[in-house]
């Protein structure tokens, strides 16, 4: 066909004006173009000044939209350059520079770090909403500015109807032109190797708040657009039914409403409720493969705008592509007893714990490759189960120095899905005399970022349950490296029951090997005097374990150890102890593990969770060191919740402004439970 053909088909439907006597085409980015001069008489020329006069502010505001977000993106790299860094020496007064960065800090936490619209967007800080508000007011803004609001009424050709035409179809096309626009962000929010955390810093899954809420974004963008152009269509150009049959039989529209089936089924198949009943490994393959075949479908609907369809593919196949590469760099090498090179897995141990609220694998293994920052996961793919379904892991274990092999250790809770059918294996495969057995894994990673801040004097490690493999490597490496300047850390770790201690039984009788041997001192003042009689260079560490479901009806507080972590009543109420009370009986290596030590402390709570509030008022009250402090969290989303909203009431921009760095408290949270 002809290009003048191809004009003719495309835009007579549309604009019912004749192109076969134009002089001359008035191009346009993304939309067909304009005939010179306009041959349809005043009132249609007038309609299609406007038109063509929208569109070309459409394209103006999806660059404008892309201006910003790459201004944003550019400030921050220029902050993450430029940061003013602290000057050694405890006694050395803070630059204005440092001081006013780092009060602006704590003040934005103060505001923004707790969460907040919890019914609408649960487990999410008022930064991420903040940062959603200000997108989504941006957007409609766009949506609606610069629209013709007003009515041309044209005869139909061969009727005595008339066709209405109206500023729907300039707003149609903008909110369409905005959809196209956004959806290569969509794909660079939810990329694990990231160019977005590469500049930024920030962990890639910080940004799945606003992959989520702008894909529904441009589900809604979709939605309008068609219900806009099937008003247009089928109601208000005649003569009808005739136009709406001749316009939904056009390639471009068929692919519309292919491109609108795909977005709808992206939308209902990410619900949470809908993920709980498919499972979460079909909605990541479906999601995977439906979100290119909507970018397929966009691309055939308006292939004018393609250039975002190719960048959105473009994304995706650079994902897909480093996640070919990682997998290559891990497992090809030398196959063990064989000639020549080719894919081997890594053989693991693995180990299952038995309690009433369920299975627990612990899973270890060591393989060579390029070892991972603490606070970074990897996804683990259990052949023996399935080579489709991948998780995401954080390892319990400190990265090993370079020029060794890396050893990794997983706490894994046998959940729905395909850790319900890990458990289900290691049930399977093992007996009472032996509760352990090796099974192959895949690996990918190591993905997110590192988590250790180097200026934080003091470290607050609390998890709750499995959230313990989070936690613990930041510990761990904190005690063992002599460049850490922490000094004071402290490890919660909420458990349902005690035995649960074993799931981490060889790396908690490491850390009681850090303890003091200093009598715990019964105030701040007598802790500071004791710490520096005793022992000026060791670290100050210190751990609480808190039991919630204790093996008696009532709660109590073990013979041998002394508590001083109590909460309000309002968070945590704990009885007495009673001397007639038995006494829960425990295997010899938990035995071991709760020795009675002055900083190794055991709470027992009757269903009851501690509160956050009582752990970081005993730990910043006690602390010894002055400096910054880092929170750590992970867990269950109650917990997060908790942390964030203590946290955030910790931070003063006035005393970090005067040089006290105490009021500087810095938070991360994780809550993969893996």
């Amino acid at each position: 066909m002809a290009a003048s053909e191809r004009i003719e088909h495309e835009l007579v439907a549309r604009h019912s004006t004749d192109h076969s006597n134009a002089e001359s085409f008035k191009e346009y980015f993304g939309y067909d173009p304009e005939a010179i001069p306009c041959q349809g008489g005043p009132v249609l020329c007038d309609y299609l000044d406007a038109v063509y006069q929208g569109q070309a502010k459409s394209m103006l505001y999806t660059f404008v939209l892309w201006a910003v977000i790459g201004g944003i993106i550019l400030f921050i790299m220029l902050g993450r350059l430029l940061r003013p860094h602290r000057r050694n020496g405890d006694n050395e007064k803070q630059s204005t520079l440092y001081r006013s960065t780092r009060s602006l800090a704590a003040a934005s936490r103060k505001a923004l770090l707790p969460e907040g619209f919890q019914s609408l967007f649960p487990n999410t800080t008022r930064l991420q909403v903040l940062i959603f508000s200000i997108f989504f007011v941006y957007i409609t803004l766009f949506t609606f500015l610069g629209i013709e609001y007003k009515k041309w009424y044209t005869p139909a050709k061969g009727t005595d109807k008339f066709s209405i035409r109206t500023g729907l179809a300039g707003f149609s096309n903008r909110i369409g032109a905005l959809s196209y626009a956004l959806t290569p962000l969509t794909v660079a929010l939810c990329s694990r190797d990231s160019i977005l955390s590469l500049l930024t810093g920030i962990p890639y899954q910080h940004f799945n708040f606003l992959h989520r809420w702008t894909g529904r974004i441009i589900l809604v963008q979709s939605f309008v657009h068609t219900i806009g152009w099937t008003i247009i269509e089928a109601r208000l150009y005649q003569p009808q039914p005739k136009y709406y049959a001749d316009f939904i039989k056009q390639t471009y529209a068929i692919w519309g409403v292919v491109a609108q089936s795909f977005i709808t089924f992206l939308f209902v198949f990410s619900l949470r409720p809908v993920i709980r009943w498919t499972g979460y490994e079909f909605f990541k393959i479906t999601h995977l493969i439906f979100a290119g075949l909507f970018f397929g479908a966009c691309w055939g609907h308006w292939d004018k705008l393609a250039c975002w369809m190719i960048a959105s593919l473009g994304l995706l196949g650079v994902e897909l592509g480093m996640r070919v590469v990682r997998l290559c760099l891990i497992h090809f090498g030398y196959k063990d007893g064989n000639k020549g090179i080719g894919f081997r897995t890594i053989n693991s141990k693995v180990e299952t714990f038995k309690d009433p609220s369920g299975t627990i694998v612990r899973m270890t293994f060591t393989h060579s490759h390029r070892t991972w920052k603490i606070g970074q996961h990897f996804y683990l793919t259990f052949p023996a189960l399935s080579i489709w379904q991948s998780h995401p892991f954080t390892p319990a274990s400190v990265p090993s120095a370079s020029g060794t092999h890396p050893t990794h250790t997983y706490i894994i809770r046998a959940r729905n899905g395909e850790t319900g059918k890990l458990g289900a294996l290691a049930e399977s495969s093992t007996s009472e005399k032996e509760n352990t057995f090796e099974t192959p894994v895949v690996m990918l990673g190591p993905y997110g970022l590192s988590t250790v801040d180097t200026e934080a004097t003091n470290i607050l490690a609390i998890a709750g349950g499995t959230g313990i493999s989070f936690t613990l490597p930041t510990v761990m490496s904190a005690l063992a490296d002599p460049t850490s300047i922490a000094q004071n850390i402290e490890m919660v770790w909420i458990i349902r029951h005690i035995d649960n201690l074993s799931w981490i039984g060889p790396e908690l009788t490491e850390l009681r090997s850090y303890l003091s041997d200093a009598s715990s001192p019964s105030s701040s003042s007598d802790f500071k005097s004791a710490q520096t009689t005793v022992s000026s260079q060791k670290k100050r560490f210190r751990i609480r374990i808190f039991v919630t479901r204790a093996p008696e009806t009532r709660t109590h507080v073990h013979p041998v150890i002394s508590t001083s972590i109590v909460a309000p009543k309002s968070d945590l109420e704990i009885s007495s102890a009673s001397s007639t009370a038995s006494e829960p009986t425990h295997s010899h290596e938990i035995q071991q593990l709760i020795a009675p030590h002055p900083d190794f402390k055991v709470e027992y709570l009757d269903h009851i969770r501690p509160g956050v509030e009582s752990m970081l008022s005993s730990f910043l009250d006690e602390t010894v060191e002055e400096g910054r402090t880092q929170v750590l969290g992970s867990g269950p989303a109650e917990l997060g919740t908790d942390i964030r909203a203590g946290v955030a009431r910790r931070n003063e921009a006035g005393r970090v402004w005067k040089g006290d760095e105490r009021g500087d408290v810095r938070c991360v949270w994780d809550d993969r439970l893996g």
